[in-house]
Protein backbone atom coordinates (compact mmCIF):
# COMPACT_ATOMS: atom_id res chain seq x y z
CA UNK A 1 0.00 0.00 0.00
CA UNK A 2 1.24 3.35 -0.96
CA UNK A 3 2.00 5.83 2.20
CA UNK A 4 0.48 9.20 1.80
CA UNK A 5 3.12 11.74 2.49
CA UNK A 6 1.37 15.13 3.78
CA UNK A 7 2.31 17.98 5.86
CA UNK A 8 0.63 19.90 8.63
CA UNK A 9 1.66 23.25 5.96
CA UNK A 10 0.47 25.53 3.66
CA UNK A 11 2.15 28.05 0.74
CA UNK A 12 1.81 31.58 2.36
CA UNK A 13 2.39 34.91 0.66
CA UNK A 14 4.89 34.72 -2.11
CA UNK A 15 7.53 37.20 -4.32
CA UNK A 16 9.77 37.30 -6.92
CA UNK A 17 12.42 39.76 -8.40
CA UNK A 18 14.70 39.98 -11.61
CA UNK A 19 17.09 42.32 -12.01
CA UNK A 20 16.39 45.53 -14.54
CA UNK A 21 18.51 44.95 -17.20
CA UNK A 22 17.95 42.76 -20.04
CA UNK A 23 19.80 40.81 -22.15
CA UNK A 24 18.39 39.83 -25.79
CA UNK A 25 19.10 37.04 -28.46
CA UNK A 26 20.17 40.67 -30.28
CA UNK A 27 23.07 41.29 -27.67
CA UNK A 28 24.03 37.64 -28.37
CA UNK A 29 24.61 38.34 -32.54
CA UNK A 30 26.72 40.76 -31.53
CA UNK A 31 28.80 38.44 -29.11
CA UNK A 32 29.11 35.47 -31.26
CA UNK A 33 27.98 33.45 -33.98
CA UNK A 34 24.22 33.21 -33.25
CA UNK A 35 20.86 34.09 -33.88
CA UNK A 36 17.33 34.48 -32.82
CA UNK A 37 16.28 31.69 -34.55
CA UNK A 38 18.77 29.22 -33.64
CA UNK A 39 18.19 30.08 -29.73
CA UNK A 40 14.30 30.27 -29.67
CA UNK A 41 14.59 27.17 -32.16
CA UNK A 42 16.82 25.16 -29.41
CA UNK A 43 15.82 27.35 -26.17
CA UNK A 44 12.61 28.97 -26.68
CA UNK A 45 14.60 31.69 -24.56
CA UNK A 46 13.98 35.21 -25.99
CA UNK A 47 15.26 37.78 -23.03
CA UNK A 48 16.65 37.25 -19.44
CA UNK A 49 17.59 39.45 -16.79
CA UNK A 50 21.58 39.42 -15.55
CA UNK A 51 22.73 41.48 -12.15
CA UNK A 52 24.35 44.78 -12.49
CA UNK A 53 27.92 45.04 -11.95
CA UNK A 54 27.21 45.36 -8.53
CA UNK A 55 24.17 43.44 -7.43
CA UNK A 56 24.53 39.87 -6.25
CA UNK A 57 22.42 36.90 -4.89
CA UNK A 58 21.50 38.87 -1.71
CA UNK A 59 20.24 42.03 -3.71
CA UNK A 60 17.74 39.17 -5.89
CA UNK A 61 16.86 37.56 -2.58
CA UNK A 62 16.19 41.02 -0.86
CA UNK A 63 14.12 42.13 -3.77
CA UNK A 64 11.94 39.08 -3.65
CA UNK A 65 11.34 38.87 -0.23
CA UNK A 66 10.45 42.96 -0.66
CA UNK A 67 8.44 42.11 -3.35
CA UNK A 68 6.29 39.43 -0.88
CA UNK A 69 5.99 42.22 1.75
CA UNK A 70 4.97 44.99 -0.75
CA UNK A 71 2.06 42.62 -2.34
CA UNK A 72 0.79 41.34 0.65
CA UNK A 73 -0.14 44.51 3.03
CA UNK A 74 0.00 43.89 6.61
CA UNK A 75 1.77 40.88 6.22
CA UNK A 76 5.35 41.17 8.02
CA UNK A 77 8.11 38.72 8.79
CA UNK A 78 7.10 38.32 12.56
CA UNK A 79 7.25 35.03 13.70
CA UNK A 80 9.64 33.62 11.27
CA UNK A 81 11.62 30.55 12.72
CA UNK A 82 13.53 29.46 9.89
CA UNK A 83 15.37 31.16 6.71
CA UNK A 84 16.05 27.94 4.23
CA UNK A 85 17.71 30.15 0.90
CA UNK A 86 18.47 28.00 -2.25
CA UNK A 87 21.64 29.09 -4.27
CA UNK A 88 24.53 28.00 -6.09
CA UNK A 89 26.03 31.48 -6.29
CA UNK A 90 25.91 33.19 -2.87
CA UNK A 91 28.14 35.96 -2.13
CA UNK A 92 30.04 34.47 0.23
CA UNK A 93 30.83 31.02 1.09
CA UNK A 94 30.34 31.78 4.32
CA UNK A 95 28.34 34.37 5.71
CA UNK A 96 25.43 32.18 4.39
CA UNK A 97 22.49 34.34 2.44
CA UNK A 98 20.09 33.38 5.01
CA UNK A 99 21.81 34.88 7.95
CA UNK A 100 22.75 38.07 5.69
CA UNK A 101 18.67 37.91 5.03
CA UNK A 102 18.12 37.52 8.84
CA UNK A 103 20.25 40.40 9.81
CA UNK A 104 18.82 42.35 7.08
CA UNK A 105 15.66 42.21 8.13
CA UNK A 106 16.59 42.85 12.12
CA UNK A 107 15.01 38.93 12.90
CA UNK A 108 15.67 37.67 15.81
CA UNK A 109 19.02 35.85 16.87
CA UNK A 110 16.72 32.60 17.71
CA UNK A 111 16.30 32.37 13.74
CA UNK A 112 17.36 29.13 12.10
CA UNK A 113 19.47 30.25 8.92
CA UNK A 114 20.65 27.40 5.80
CA UNK A 115 22.19 28.12 2.79
CA UNK A 116 21.14 25.08 0.80
CA UNK A 117 23.33 24.11 -2.82
CA UNK A 118 20.76 22.12 -5.13
CA UNK A 119 20.96 23.86 -8.05
CA UNK A 120 17.94 23.55 -9.82
CA UNK A 121 15.66 21.40 -7.64
CA UNK A 122 16.14 24.28 -5.01
CA UNK A 123 13.10 25.91 -4.78
CA UNK A 124 11.08 22.06 -4.08
CA UNK A 125 13.89 21.38 -1.83
CA UNK A 126 13.49 24.40 0.34
CA UNK A 127 9.67 23.70 0.58
CA UNK A 128 10.54 19.93 1.40
CA UNK A 129 12.55 21.10 4.52
CA UNK A 130 10.03 23.86 5.75
CA UNK A 131 7.74 20.87 5.83
CA UNK A 132 9.70 18.46 7.86
CA UNK A 133 10.83 21.64 9.97
CA UNK A 134 6.70 22.55 10.56
CA UNK A 135 6.22 19.00 11.11
CA UNK A 136 8.98 17.94 13.63
CA UNK A 137 7.09 21.06 15.61
CA UNK A 138 10.24 22.81 15.91
CA UNK A 139 8.79 25.62 12.92
CA UNK A 140 5.78 27.58 12.23
CA UNK A 141 6.52 29.50 9.99
CA UNK A 142 9.73 29.25 7.06
CA UNK A 143 11.02 31.78 4.61
CA UNK A 144 11.85 29.72 1.51
CA UNK A 145 14.43 31.75 -0.88
CA UNK A 146 15.60 30.75 -4.07
CA UNK A 147 18.14 33.46 -5.12
CA UNK A 148 20.62 33.32 -8.16
CA UNK A 149 23.11 35.07 -10.28
CA UNK A 150 24.09 32.24 -12.88
CA UNK A 151 25.38 34.74 -15.11
CA UNK A 152 28.46 35.20 -13.01
CA UNK A 153 29.16 31.79 -13.41
CA UNK A 154 28.67 31.52 -17.11
CA UNK A 155 31.14 31.34 -19.62
CA UNK A 156 30.91 34.16 -22.41
CA UNK A 157 32.95 32.54 -24.58
CA UNK A 158 30.73 29.10 -24.69
CA UNK A 159 27.83 29.70 -26.93
CA UNK A 160 25.95 26.46 -25.98
CA UNK A 161 25.71 27.69 -22.60
CA UNK A 162 26.13 31.34 -22.67
CA UNK A 163 22.87 32.13 -24.47
CA UNK A 164 20.77 29.90 -21.61
CA UNK A 165 20.75 31.26 -18.33
CA UNK A 166 19.68 34.60 -16.23
CA UNK A 167 19.24 35.60 -12.70
CA UNK A 168 16.33 36.62 -10.16
CA UNK A 169 14.83 35.50 -6.83
CA UNK A 170 11.40 34.09 -5.44
CA UNK A 171 10.43 33.73 -2.29
CA UNK A 172 7.72 32.50 -0.12
CA UNK A 173 6.62 31.58 3.39
CA UNK A 174 5.80 28.04 4.62
CA UNK A 175 3.69 27.83 7.28
CA UNK A 176 1.85 25.89 9.55
CA UNK A 177 -1.57 24.58 8.29
CA UNK A 178 -4.78 22.80 10.32
CA UNK A 179 -5.28 21.69 7.27
CA UNK A 180 -2.52 19.91 5.51
CA UNK A 181 -2.02 21.68 1.71
CA UNK A 182 1.08 20.60 0.67
CA UNK A 183 1.59 16.35 -0.13
CA UNK A 184 3.47 13.83 -2.06
CA UNK A 185 6.80 15.76 -0.86
CA UNK A 186 9.89 13.56 -2.61
CA UNK A 187 13.56 13.90 -3.76
CA UNK A 188 16.52 11.92 -5.04
CA UNK A 189 20.11 12.11 -6.12
CA UNK A 190 22.15 10.65 -9.40
CA UNK A 191 25.89 11.41 -7.74
CA UNK A 192 27.27 9.75 -10.61
CA UNK A 193 25.85 12.51 -13.05
CA UNK A 194 27.44 15.64 -11.66
CA UNK A 195 29.50 15.04 -14.41
CA UNK A 196 26.92 16.32 -16.76
CA UNK A 197 26.88 19.74 -14.99
CA UNK A 198 28.83 21.43 -12.30
CA UNK A 199 31.16 24.38 -11.49
CA UNK A 200 34.27 23.39 -10.04
CA UNK A 201 35.34 25.27 -6.45
CA UNK A 202 38.30 24.63 -3.85
CA UNK A 203 38.60 21.59 -5.99
CA UNK A 204 39.19 22.03 -9.31
CA UNK A 205 39.27 18.12 -11.01
CA UNK A 206 36.38 16.10 -12.08
CA UNK A 207 36.06 13.11 -13.51
CA UNK A 208 39.03 13.20 -14.77
CA UNK A 209 38.98 16.73 -16.38
CA UNK A 210 40.48 19.63 -14.79
CA UNK A 211 38.86 22.67 -14.92
CA UNK A 212 40.48 26.41 -12.87
CA UNK A 213 37.74 28.54 -14.18
CA UNK A 214 35.20 27.84 -11.73
CA UNK A 215 32.47 28.40 -14.47
CA UNK A 216 29.43 26.64 -15.54
CA UNK A 217 29.95 23.56 -17.62
CA UNK A 218 27.00 21.39 -19.07
CA UNK A 219 26.60 18.26 -21.46
CA UNK A 220 23.66 19.60 -22.11
CA UNK A 221 22.45 16.29 -24.41
CA UNK A 222 23.22 14.15 -21.39
CA UNK A 223 21.49 16.43 -18.73
CA UNK A 224 18.40 16.36 -21.49
CA UNK A 225 18.69 12.50 -21.83
CA UNK A 226 18.82 11.83 -17.75
CA UNK A 227 15.93 13.78 -17.36
CA UNK A 228 13.45 12.25 -19.57
CA UNK A 229 14.74 8.74 -18.08
CA UNK A 230 13.98 9.77 -15.09
CA UNK A 231 11.97 12.57 -13.83
CA UNK A 232 8.90 10.86 -14.80
CA UNK A 233 9.28 8.47 -12.07
CA UNK A 234 9.49 11.52 -9.25
CA UNK A 235 6.64 12.90 -11.11
CA UNK A 236 4.90 9.32 -10.94
CA UNK A 237 5.88 8.97 -7.14
CA UNK A 238 4.62 12.51 -5.69
CA UNK A 239 1.51 12.15 -7.59
CA UNK A 240 1.16 8.35 -5.70
CA UNK A 241 2.45 9.62 -2.55
CA UNK A 242 -0.42 12.39 -2.57
CA UNK A 243 -3.20 10.00 -2.97
CA UNK A 244 -3.87 11.74 -6.32
CA UNK A 245 -3.81 10.87 -10.23
CA UNK A 246 -2.27 13.15 -12.97
CA UNK A 247 -5.25 13.90 -14.24
CA UNK A 248 -6.76 15.44 -10.55
CA UNK A 249 -3.01 18.00 -10.76
CA UNK A 250 -4.30 21.11 -11.93
CA UNK A 251 -1.09 22.77 -12.97
CA UNK A 252 1.67 21.38 -13.59
CA UNK A 253 5.42 23.40 -12.56
CA UNK A 254 8.73 22.22 -13.62
CA UNK A 255 11.92 23.36 -13.65
CA UNK A 256 12.02 25.86 -16.99
CA UNK A 257 15.83 24.70 -17.96
CA UNK A 258 14.55 24.67 -21.59
CA UNK A 259 11.44 24.65 -23.60
CA UNK A 260 12.03 21.72 -25.90
CA UNK A 261 12.60 19.40 -22.85
CA UNK A 262 9.79 20.70 -21.00
CA UNK A 263 8.00 19.76 -24.18
CA UNK A 264 9.32 16.61 -24.42
CA UNK A 265 9.09 15.83 -20.83
CA UNK A 266 5.24 16.89 -20.50
CA UNK A 267 4.70 14.10 -23.73
CA UNK A 268 6.75 11.91 -21.43
CA UNK A 269 4.05 12.22 -18.16
CA UNK A 270 1.26 12.66 -20.51
CA UNK A 271 0.35 16.07 -19.24
CA UNK A 272 -0.76 19.09 -21.57
CA UNK A 273 1.35 21.70 -22.25
CA UNK A 274 -1.10 24.25 -21.64
CA UNK A 275 -1.26 23.87 -18.12
CA UNK A 276 2.54 23.69 -17.92
CA UNK A 277 3.81 26.56 -16.11
CA UNK A 278 6.89 28.13 -17.21
CA UNK A 279 9.40 30.82 -17.11
CA UNK A 280 11.68 30.47 -19.63
CA UNK A 281 10.78 31.81 -22.58
CA UNK A 282 10.89 35.50 -20.71
CA UNK A 283 13.53 34.60 -17.99
CA UNK A 284 16.02 32.39 -19.44
CA UNK A 285 17.22 29.30 -17.34
CA UNK A 286 17.23 30.71 -13.62
CA UNK A 287 17.84 27.40 -11.60
CA UNK A 288 16.13 27.34 -8.48
CA UNK A 289 14.52 30.84 -9.38
CA UNK A 290 12.54 29.42 -12.33
CA UNK A 291 9.73 27.56 -10.62
CA UNK A 292 8.89 30.71 -8.47
CA UNK A 293 9.12 33.16 -11.88
CA UNK A 294 6.53 30.84 -13.59
CA UNK A 295 4.09 30.16 -10.85
CA UNK A 296 3.93 33.60 -9.15
CA UNK A 297 2.49 35.45 -11.99
CA UNK A 298 0.19 32.74 -12.90
CA UNK A 299 -1.43 33.13 -9.10
CA UNK A 300 -1.04 36.67 -9.78
CA UNK A 301 -2.97 36.89 -13.15
CA UNK A 302 -5.28 34.49 -11.95
CA UNK A 303 -4.41 31.64 -14.31
CA UNK A 304 -4.10 29.72 -11.05
CA UNK A 305 -6.44 29.82 -8.84
CA UNK A 306 -7.13 29.40 -5.09
CA UNK A 307 -7.87 25.88 -4.33
CA UNK A 308 -6.23 24.17 -7.30
CA UNK A 309 -3.68 21.64 -7.04
CA UNK A 310 -0.12 22.35 -8.63
CA UNK A 311 2.83 19.87 -9.41
CA UNK A 312 6.39 21.06 -8.88
CA UNK A 313 9.10 19.24 -10.23
CA UNK A 314 12.60 20.95 -9.65
CA UNK A 315 16.06 18.87 -11.17
CA UNK A 316 19.59 19.95 -11.80
CA UNK A 317 23.17 19.96 -11.28
CA UNK A 318 24.19 17.20 -8.27
CA UNK A 319 22.02 15.30 -10.34
CA UNK A 320 19.28 15.81 -7.74
CA UNK A 321 15.69 16.15 -7.94
CA UNK A 322 12.87 17.17 -5.30
CA UNK A 323 8.93 17.99 -5.71
CA UNK A 324 5.60 18.02 -3.94
CA UNK A 325 1.96 19.12 -5.01
CA UNK A 326 0.49 22.29 -2.89
CA UNK A 327 -2.88 23.56 -2.77
CA UNK A 328 -2.73 27.08 -3.74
Amino acid sequence: MTRIVAAPARLGPVGMYVPRRILTNADFEKMFETSDEWIVKRTGIRTRHVVAENEYSSHLAIGAVDDLLANNPGFTLAGIDYIVVASTTPDYSYPSLAAMLQYHYGLPLSVGALDIATACAGFAYGINIACGAIASGESDRVLVIAADALTRSVDYADRSTAVLFGDGGGAAIVERSETPQIFGMTHGSDGGGGKFLYRTGIRTEINGAVDASRLLRQDGRDVYRWVLENVPNDVARIVERSGLTLDEIDWFVPHSANLRMIEALAKRIDFPMERTLLSVCDYGNTSAVSIPLALIPAMRDGRVKSGQRVLIMGFGGGLVTAGQVLVV
